[in-house]
């Protein structure tokens, strides 16, 4: 199937480096976007950037991954649709970074879905513009080969099970999400993507 990212798309991603000096410039500089100039929505992003640093430095592949993608021949992009204020994405994208940058076959590139409604809605997840959302294309052929997002399954199932649970706040909610994610120390990401990377390549 071919992707609906185009090249034309594609030039306006930017990679992880940009992206995290993006979120830092956010949080730190006085020229931000007036999104970021809203107490709640800086405070998340500040904390995203912590969750973020303490992933890089302390994520480790699994060996079954790390061999999958040394065995990846074909040239990818993995273009992912994501936000620094997104708490999902804080506890996600870094891994997907982390997992691409195994390989000298994987592209990594990412596409601030705020700014582009009109690709986001092309990837919806049951109706809604969740992200991040990763999207697996041939860099030569640019035909899309998957798609993996928001988030792993079984957190997925998770939040689908609670998400008008009354006797759960939102805050309460989202303090379960990171719990989660803090438990598991991204090992479901890295087991679907065994699978994922062996199909895509």
């Amino acid at each position: 199937m071919l992707s609906s990212i185009t090249a034309e798309i594609l030039k306006g991603t930017i990679s992880w480096a940009e992206y995290y000096a993006l979120a830092k410039k956010y949080v730190e500089s006085d020229d931000k976007p007036e999104l970021y100039r809203n107490e709640k929505m800086l405070r998340y992003t500040a904390e995203n950037i912590k969750r973020i640093d303490h992933i890089l430095g302390t994520i480790n592949i699994e060996s079954k991954l790390y061999n999958a993608l040394t065995a990846v021949d074909r040239d990818l992009i993995w273009m992912v649709l994501t936000e620094p204020w997104c708490g999902d994405a804080s506890q996600v994208v870094p891994v997907l970074y982390t997992i691409a940058s195994c390989s000298e076959h994987i592209s990594f590139r990412i596409l601030q879905s705020d700014s582009h409604p009109e690709v986001m809605d092309a990837y919806l997840t049951d109706g809604s513009r969740s992200i991040p959302k990763l999207i697996c294309i041939d860099a030569v052929s640019f035909e899309e080969l998957g798609t993996w997002g928001p988030r792993p399954k079984v957190l997925q199932k998770i939040v689908h099970e609670n998400i008008n649970n009354p006797d759960l706040s939102f805050g309460a909610k989202v303090r379960m999400v990171h719990d989660w994610y803090a438990e598991d120390k991204t090992i479901s990401i890295q087991d679907e993507f065994i699978d994922l990377v062996r199909k895509w390549s």
